[in-house]
């Protein structure tokens, strides 16, 4: 297959699929901030995290099926363009409804980080090698964590929220440079017209294989922004300074990079598809531990302990989860790689905007709130691990 223009580097393409997760952790730590400025409870702060993944799931179909139609960079380009009208649209926001149509236009935008990248690195890589990009990638990404809950800590510390909306601007600006000069095309030229949106999404609909990977990936997904969304509230109800939840971004990216080394080791063995109802059983187990943090008389010092280690635990089993996850979902779709990867991430951030949605609207401001969600959600993932399996 030709493609028409030089594909973008890809430590540039790595840069562009982790940046809506690390504009999202950075905005974590302004949940409280935000709260308080715009005058609106806790759950309504947690609100603009439900809505982002809402925008971000319909954001994936736009962007994907343009990438199939026009091509990989025009779709992307525009995409950050939009990312960068909704940052500039946070800065400027003065009331919450404002604020939740700029997260909508970040969302919308970013999205693009997700499915257009997804989609050059299936464009320039099959099989094992894919996987192994993905674990690369994934283990890379893991850094995101680390630096979005300490840089969102420090910019709120310094400058407030508002110092968190100019820094996505600053972050939208220089994306869109190195796109522009960087990224190039990597649709194959002979690649016939696509199909019919429509086409697609029923043959994915009856897909076993396409549907538990999306309740899967959508769970682990869960487990980990459900960690952004919840924990700065659980550490307030310790008694615990608002930068620490800075600091226990480097936690989660810990178990992130150890998730990523365990995948490309096994990758490298070609024993990674057993990897997925592994990492849920793991997470399974540390969410059981992760009780232990709301037991009656423990002390806050101890409960912080059990809650941030036990989050390691998941952050390993996410890293190690979702690379053989992504990379195996859309092998019986190359001829369809925009807009089944389109369709595949509307699906799974539809359930993780609807479960963030829950996880807000449910909220209660108990200890026990936080690892209650985390236990249960890995309850409700088993069985579609069981069907991947067989």
């Amino acid at each position: 297959m030709k493609t028409a223009i030089r594909a973008a580097p890809l430590a540039l393409l790595i840069v562009l699929l982790g940046f809506p997760q690390l504009s999202e952790t950075i905005y974590a730590p302004a949940l409280t901030e935000i709260a308080q400025a715009y005058h609106v409870s806790a759950g309504q702060a947690q609100l603009t995290m439900s809505v982002y993944f809402l925008a971000f799931a319909f954001g994936v179909v736009c962007w994907g099926r343009l990438a199939d139609l026009y091509g990989r960079r025009p779709a992307l380009l525009a995409a950050l363009a939009c990312y960068g009208a909704g940052a500039v649209l946070a800065v400027m926001s003065r009331d919450f409804a404002a604020l939740l149509l700029a997260r909508l236009l970040l969302a919308f935008g970013a999205s693009a980080g997700s499915v257009v990248v997804q989609t050059m690195l299936r464009d320039r890589y099959q099989g094992p090698a894919l996987l192994t990009v993905f674990a690369t990638v994934s283990a890379v990404l893991s850094l995101s964590p680390a630096l979005g809950p300490p840089l969102g800590a420090v910019l709120v510390a310094g400058f407030g929220h508002q110092g968190v909306f100019a820094a996505l601007c600053g972050l939208a600006a220089l994306l869109l440079l190195l796109s522009w000069k960087l990224a190039g095309e990597t649709r194959p030229a002979d690649l016939p017209p696509p199909a019919a949106l429509g086409a697609v999404a029923a043959r994915m609909a009856r897909d076993p294989r396409v549907l538990a990977t999306v309740w899967l990936v959508a769970g682990f997904n869960l487990l980990l922004f459900g960690f952004y969304t919840l924990a700065p509230f659980t550490l307030q109800l310790l008694g615990m300074p608002a930068w620490l939840f800075g600091l226990s971004g480097l936690l989660v990216a810990a178990g992130g990079l150890f998730g990523g080394a365990v995948n490309r080791r096994l990758a490298a063995r070609g024993g990674a598809e057993r990897l997925p109802r592994l990492a849920l059983m793991a997470a399974g187990a540390a969410a059981l531990v992760q009780l232990l943090s709301g037991w009656p008389g423990l002390p806050p010092t101890v409960a912080v302990g059990v809650l941030l280690l036990s989050q390691l635990a998941i952050s390993a089993a996410f890293g190690c989860a979702i690379p053989p996850l992504l990379a195996g979902a859309l092998r019986d779709y190359r001829q369809v790689q925009g807009t089944a990867g389109a369709l595949l991430g509307l699906m799974y951030y539809l359930l993780i905007a609807g479960g963030l949605g829950l996880l807000g609207a449910a909220y209660q401001p108990y200890v026990l709130y936080q690892p209650m969600a985390m236990a249960l959600l890995c309850a409700a993932m088993w069985p579609a691990a069981r069907r991947l399996n067989r």
